[in-house]
């Protein structure tokens, strides 16, 4: 199973819109891997993860062709990570030569979310939203992919889950827009068994503004639920793991993040990031 990280960042980007602080314009000196653009994943080149405001210029930036995507996973519904705007825009007056749906899957805010586009006079069915619920499996793209919601811990208004998903013998945890896990989703994981790849939000950075992260991670934290899964085998000295979802508010670039966290075996994320697994 392939993942492409298409972007990297958190709401604001890096560097993010009219900031100047020192992470941005450093990055913006830097350039490279510290410019980050809001986070989203592909997987296998088909399955995509997220439909934020930068969907269009990722298909734009790494040559896929969204007109071939049928499956979006959703987050929860932040707009860094639900765009119902675009979605509109698979309107059939606008979208031609296309007679699939496309399908979004999300918990309940985003599913409402993006049921409201559907219904839209003008959508004609180009639209079809899946309700997902933490804890309840499902499939995607006939059955080809095994998907587990998980509850995240963030805003609740959002409706937020992380997933598992599996295919072909392998198994990715993309766990972004959520603090440390909750019990509830540690009782799920254990039967998930073992993961080949996971990523882990880590949007504090390094953790060293002095802000206690609830709602997102640093890297100590997700050093913490690194040791808590291979203390239960659902990770090994085997499993890839990455770091995704950065704000300029952490306080590092992409450079001065690496520095930190390769000491620990662990990937920093960059926008165009591909791994297979």
């Amino acid at each position: 199973m392939k993942i492409k990280f298409l972007g990297t960042a958190a709401a604001e980007g890096v560097p993010a819109i009219g900031c100047g602080c020192r992470v941005c314009k450093l990055s913006r000196a830097l350039g490279g891997r510290n410019m980050r653009s809001r986070s989203q994943a592909l997987i296998n080149g088909e399955l995509l993860i997220e439909f934020n405001p930068d969907t269009l210029w990722h298909s734009h930036a790494y040559g896929f062709d969204l007109s071939e995507m049928d499956h979006c996973l959703i987050t929860h519904s932040h707009p860094d990570h639900l765009y119902p705007d675009d979605i509109d825009n698979y309107r059939r007056d606008f979208c031609h030569g296309r007679e699939r749906a496309m399908n979004f899957y999300a918990a309940e805010d985003g599913y409402e979310k993006i049921k409201e586009v559907s219904l839209r006079p003008w959508m004609g069915g180009a639209v079809t939203p899946h309700l997902v619920e933490a804890g309840k499996p499902f499939t995607v793209a006939d059955g080809k992919y095994g998907v587990m919601p998980f509850p995240a811990s963030h805003n609740g208004e959002t409706s937020p889950v992380f997933y598992s998903l599996s295919c072909g013998g392998k198994k990715i945890l993309y766990a972004h827009d959520t603090g440390y896990f909750t019990e509830e989703a540690w009782k799920l994981l254990k039967e998930e068994g073992r993961f080949d790849l996971i990523s882990l939000d880590c949007t504090g950075c390094l953790g060293l503004d002095g802000h206690k992260y609830v709602r997102h991670m640093t890297l100590p934290i997700c050093l913490d639920v690194i040791g808590r899964m291979e203390s239960m085998g659902l990770i090994d000295g085997k499993t890839v793991k990455v770091l995704n979802h950065f704000s300029h508010n952490g306080g590092q670039t992409y450079d001065e993040t690496v520095a930190a966290a390769s000491k620990h075996g662990v990937i920093v994320s960059y926008d165009g990031l591909e791994i297979e697994v």
